[in-house]
């Protein structure tokens, strides 16, 4: 995206977002809570709910530890 500034922290997560073709918008939607909030979490701005980490690894199918490993 041009002049983003900020950069998602999980590898895993990213990289499944690209493989699947779905944006922060799209998954913020999936998980059932705002945009602006999915940016704070994957942006590193705060940490996310456990309730949406198991959220995350229902969607994505990714182990726990993989998902939220940061770079």
């Amino acid at each position: 995206m041009y002049g983003r500034k900020y950069k998602i922290i999980y590898p895993a997560l990213e990289a499944w977002m690209r493989a699947n073709r779905v944006s922060i918008s799209r998954l913020a939607e999936m998980s059932d809570i705002s945009k602006a909030t999915m940016q704070n979490y994957i942006y590193g701005m705060r940490d996310p709910r456990l309730s949406l980490c198991r959220r995350l690894v229902e969607l994505t199918g990714i182990p726990f530890e993989e998902l939220f490993k940061e770079k």
